[in-house]
């Protein structure tokens, strides 16, 4: 039998929480690009970003709450956990926070503007979409991404950190 095959991973946390960091960080980068270059598909691929990533955290949460039982005595995991714990939770919310933010913009670009009155010239075509949205989103969307490293930084001291 193949020695790969007698192996398996008892925990979902290990296999989840790749995803919340990795889309966190493209909406990061996502919202940066939104802010330097204005344009609608970058405030659309934040947006998906984000959404994705918030319920990657919380699935990445709720499987990390079986782990931490089982690993418990561990003298690393002890000594990190609790941070890391809290850090997952302000993950999570940050990123709701950038979702919500960047469906907000959304939600405003949405909105069609009146049609010029009789004799008015119609208002030029936008090509960038306004500062405003572009900074709005920005802040939430840099801090998840700064929360979520930090916190897959704590989550690879608990199984990789040694003593300096």
């Amino acid at each position: 039998m193949d020695l790969i095959a007698q192996y398996e991973i008892p925990f979902l946390h290990p296999l989840v929480v790749h995803f919340p960091l990795v889309l966190g960080l493209l909406g990061a980068g996502a919202a940066g690009c939104y802010l330097v270059l204005g344009r609608a598909v970058w405030r659309q691929a934040g947006l998906v970003l984000f959404v994705l990533g918030t319920a990657g955290a919380w699935v990445a949460a709720e499987t990390g709450h079986d782990l931490a039982q089982a690993v418990e005595g561990d003298p690393m995991v002890e000594q990190v956990v609790d941070r890391h714990e809290e850090g997952a939770e302000w993950t999570l919310w940050t990123s709701a926070l950038a979702a919500f933010s960047f469906g907000l913009v959304s939600v405003a670009r949405l909105r069609r503007p009146r049609p010029p009155a009789e004799g008015e010239e119609p208002s030029p075509v936008r090509t960038r979409e306004p500062l405003w949205g572009r900074l709005l989103v920005l802040v939430p969307a840099w801090a998840a991404a700064a929360l979520v490293a930090w916190t897959a930084h704590l989550g690879g001291l608990m199984v990789w950190g040694v003593p300096r």
